[in-house]
């Protein structure tokens, strides 16, 4: 498990951005995140420069991406072994890769929970990666099955809860 720790923090530890001296983005600042509910194991990584980000209000869409882990590769407490944390951790970073290039994403974090990745970003409009999700999420080939919804959210309450911890 300690192996799964490491790599989930060192993947979560992106290159920063270079819009963050126009104050565009915060300064990334990520912190482990390490929980449980139900009784099963929660862990992710969350980007806690958010927590005081002041234009909010110029990124109000929640985009929640929920990743289906394959079955096989989830160990007893939920959460993936390490390959498969290698695999959606992959399927995460081309995600992420491909909806940068279609508009401004704020990328907040994402949390393993009982067989699934959960990744949050804020968008400045929700149409454009709306459009470009529809064409992937049936799409044959795809690495891991996943789907999404954006729900407008001018004051980020969606992910206000990972920010307290």
């Amino acid at each position: 498990m300690a192996s799964f720790f490491s790599a989930l923090f060192n993947r979560s530890e992106k290159k920063a951005e270079p819009e963050t001296r126009s104050g565009l983005y915060p300064r990334d600042s990520f912190s482990l995140l390490q929980s449980e509910r139900d009784g099963r194991a929660v862990v992710g990584t969350i980007n806690k420069a958010y927590a005081t980000y002041d234009r909010k209000n110029q990124f109000p869409w929640l985009l929640h991406i929920e990743v289906k882990l394959e079955p096989a590769y989830v160990q007893e407490n939920g959460l993936p072994n390490d390959a498969e944390n290698e695999v959606a951790n992959d399927f995460e970073e081309y995600l992420m890769s491909e909806i940068k290039k279609r508009t401004t994403a704020h990328y907040i974090g994402h949390v393993f929970f009982d067989g699934y990745l959960d990744i949050y970003i804020y968008l400045p409009e929700p149409k454009v990666i709306h459009e470009y999700l529809q064409t992937q999420i049936n799409k044959e080939g795809l690495i891991r099955g996943f789907g999404y919804e954006i729900n407008e959210d001018p004051t980020w309450r969606g992910v206000e809860m990972f920010f307290d911890r």
